[in-house]
Order: structure tokens, then sequence, then C-alpha cells
């Protein structure tokens, strides 16, 4: 009684079962509950902050607000997915009945279940790094495996693209040897990183590898290639830890598809090459604008000259498009030009037909989608690609979205 009348929101047990007294007990009065075989536990100071994530059974000691920040987003996410769920379209066409594939990008496993409701097609891109991030050291092979065999058994029969660890910029790795750097968006980080610290990436490989051994589609994709030498090495470096999984007999999907992510100028000249070795490339809108331009996104000081709409990014986006399309690539989109109603034209006119956002964005694009006929999204993508002014561009751009 005393846990009702006393508004308990949430029980952490040091020990015990889930047959025991208090979790039947909690289970019937829908509290959560979580076992943690920690003892240090019972050594908090009273009031010590802890965040429950009850839903997989994870405890945040003291989070950063980034952490937070992440679940109250995911919270707002489900109040808004329980108005939208019924008014989804299982398959998203335009006006005209073109298909587009509509797949979300996932930071918490939490947000799986979101996306299903919202008839997600799958995951376009799941961010690896937030089991990097919460953690006082690196994740081993094992607690990865966990992580991502929750990932393919939610998502079962899905097409699931998994980035491998992206970090360093702002995402840095407190308990890690990263060296400060005066300018790390253009330092130690993302593919270089893994390549630099080969076990990391191979306990990381060999756990994707092993939680999808019943996928039916499971891509890995490596973020800020700038190489095809880059490519080929980290691609091999995946063709290592199957065959080391095959001298343990252990499990493993034998038929993994290998992307990049474009977010580089440099692979703009070299995407007839790229489209040779890559099974399937995924636009990042977000960096790939920021090193175009070479405009810091977050950086207040210089945000207009931030501009998705520039004649270089369109013209390199539609080369991208258009190549790995006569070669029969795969190709996605994902970022902040996705679910931007000034930019969906565009991309569909220039040939996307796949695209990844945050689950919170699939019902509003979807609804957007269905208003668009293709023909016309051709016309308006080349006349934007026609232009070299910065001005009759963005001009443009607001006449299509009034």
């Amino acid at each position: 009684m005393k846990l009702v009348t006393n508004d308990v929101k949430g029980i952490v047990l040091v020990g015990g079962g889930v047959t025991s007294h208090i979790s039947i007990l909690s289970r019937s009065l829908k509290i959560p509950l979580v076992i943690v075989e920690e003892p240090k536990m019972l050594q908090l100071q009273e009031k010590t902050p802890i965040l429950m994530d009850a839903d997989l059974g994870n405890i945040y000691v003291n989070p950063s607000k980034a952490v937070v920040e992440q679940f109250e987003k995911r919270n707002q996410l489900r109040e808004d997915a329980k108005c939208n769920t019924a008014k989804m379209d299982t398959v998203t066409r335009t006006k005209d009945g073109t298909r587009v594939g509509l797949f979300a990008n996932i930071n918490l496993l939490t947000e799986l279940s979101i996306a299903k409701q919202l008839k997600a097609e799958g995951v376009g891109l799941y961010r690896s790094e937030f089991p990097f991030l919460i953690r006082p050291t690196f994740p081993s092979e094992t607690e990865q495996y966990l992580v991502y065999q929750h990932l393919f058994k939610e998502m079962r029969g899905k097409e699931i693209t998994i980035r491998t660890l992206d970090v360093g910029g702002e995402k840095t790795l407190t308990y890690s040897d990263m060296a400060e750097e005066q300018n790390p968006e253009l330092g130690m980080r993302s593919i270089r990183f893994s390549l630099k610290h080969k076990e990391v990436f191979e306990n990381q490989l060999r756990a994707i590898l092993r939680a999808g051994f019943e996928a039916d589609y499971l891509r890995i994709m490596f973020p800020m290639i700038s190489s095809l030498d880059e490519f080929c090495e980290a691609r091999q470096v995946v063709y290592d830890c199957m065959q080391q999984l095959s001298n343990k007999k252990m499990q493993y999907n034998r038929n993994p598809e290998i992307c990049m992510m474009i977010e580089l100028p440099a692979v703009v000249e070299l995407i007839e090459d790229f489209s040779k070795e890559a099974d399937f490339f995924s636009i990042g809108t977000n960096d790939f604008v920021q090193y175009m331009l070479a405009v810091d996104r977050t950086n207040r000081m210089v945000s207009d000259y931030y501009c998705p709409f520039h004649p270089s990014v369109l013209r390199a986006l539609s080369k991208i498009v258009s190549v790995s399309r006569q070669c029969k690539v795969d190709i996605s989109v994902c970022g902040e030009m996705t679910h931007d109603p000034a930019y969906l034209s565009f991309l569909l006119g220039i040939g996307i037909r796949k695209i990844s956002v945050d689950p919170k964005f699939l019902f509003i694009l979807q609804k957007r989608i269905q208003k668009i006929e293709i023909d016309e999204a051709e016309k308006h993508a080349n006349q934007l690609l026609s232009e070299p002014s910065l001005q009759k561009i963005k001009t443009l751009i607001e006449s299509t979205i009034g």
C-alpha cells in the first residue's frame, strides 16, 4: 500500500528474481521494476538521480542531459504515435502511384515499437554509438550482441541497416584515448576511429554478424568514407570477422550487404567507382552539406551559410542519385533534408525512392508524399538544378511550399 500512497515511480532491486514477492506485486500495481546484480547501487547517496529504462532493463545513474533528452523525446513520440497509428497507410505512394519506401532512424531500442506502430518498412539507420556513449568503458562483444539481437528480433523480416560506430566531433568517448583536437569535426572520427582501433571495430562487427544470423536483410554501413581504399579496408575487416566466426564454428549472417554513408564531397567524383564496390548507399545530408560548404551546422555565427539549397549541394546530390540508379545500386537518404517540406519534392524529383527519418516524422512525411506527383517533382528538380543563384533557388523553393 505504501508503494501506491507514496507515488513510487519505479523500483530497482539489487538481487532477487522475477518471481519474488516484490516483483509480482510491482507487476500487479504496474510499477516499473528492474533487477540489477550490482551491490554498488546500495552505496548511492540519497537523491542521486536515476533513470530507469524498464522496457529494456537498463539503469542510468546520474544520466547526462543528452541521455535524459533522448528518453523525453521517446516518451513524446509514443504519445504522438498513439494518435497517428490508425491514420498511417501500410504502403507509401505519391499522388500518381509511385512507390516510396519509408524507413526509421533509430537511436534507442525502445523506439522500435513506435516505428512498427507507424508502419516503418524497416530501419534505414541504426545509430550504434549510443551504447558506447552511456558506458564508462567500451561495451564488450557480448553486450553489443544483446543490443543487436533485440533490434533484429523486434524488426524480424524487415530491412535493417546498422551504421558502425560514429564517434568523434561532438560525440566523444571520455574513456578512450581520443586526444583533444583543435578541429574534431575534421579529426579522428567515425570510420577513421574504427580502423585505428581494430579490436573495437571487430568486436562490433562480430556482434552484428552473430546477432543477425537469421536476419533476412542485414546491412552494415560505414560512416564518413572518403576514399575507395578506406571502404575496401573496412569491408575487409568484415570479411576477416566472418572468417573468425567460421573458425570458431559460430553462427553468423553469411550474406550481409556492405555499404557506405555518403557524407563527404570527396566521394562525388568517385561515385561510379564506389558503385562497383558498395552494395548500397545512404546519403547523410547533414554532414554532406556541412562539409560541402565548410560550415559548422551547430555554429550560430555562420548558420546563414548552411544552405542545403546551395546549387553545388543540389547538383552533387543529383549526380550521386543518377549514377547510383544507372549502376543499379540501391540508394536512400537520411538527415534533416528528408523531412523538410522545402526539399521533399526535389529529392523525389532526382530519383530518391527510399527515405529514412526519425519515427516522429513518418506520419507527416507520408501525407506530404501522397500529395506529390513525380512529373511535377522532376520539373521542379530540373528548375532548381539549372539555377546557379542561391537567391533564385530559394525563391523557387518558397513558391512551391506557399
